[in-house]
């Protein structure tokens, strides 16, 4: 009997290996410059109260032990939310069969916020960094 987590990380090697064949990862490397650094990341850690705590915020459409969560939601709008409410910054889970996340749920809060994003995941093969 195969657990909850390796039918995860069969099924994201069967997508990875789907999306490889779709967009190469020499095209990847290409588009973002091979190494050329954008902006510096800033050091929100640093600039954080130590007496403040951090909560790290989480946008989850669904969970493989709870099943659907919010799968209507807005993550632009929960993100704002979040930040609003003081969160350190958030979580956003992409993992599309067991979890319903997707890169653009990710795109829509980064672009909804301007404290840190963070792509939750199981990263499994180089190309999806």
């Amino acid at each position: 009997m195969t657990t909850i987590l390796e039918r995860i990380v069969t099924v994201r090697r069967r997508r990875v290996a789907e999306a490889q064949e779709k967009v190469p990862l020499e095209f990847l490397w290409d588009r973002c410059g091979r190494g050329r650094r954008g902006e510096a990341p800033r050091d929100r850690l640093a600039a954080w109260p130590a007496s403040r705590r951090a909560v790290i915020a989480e946008v989850k459409r669904r969970s493989p032990s709870k099943g659907d969560l919010r799968p209507e939601l807005d993550p632009a709008a929960l993100g704002r939310a979040y930040a609003e409410a003081g969160a350190f910054a958030i979580s956003v889970l992409t993992e599309p069969d067991f979890f319903g996340g997707s890169l653009e749920d990710l795109r829509a809060v980064r672009e909804a916020v301007e404290i840190p994003v963070l792509r939750k995941d199981f990263v499994v093969d180089p190309y999806q960094v």
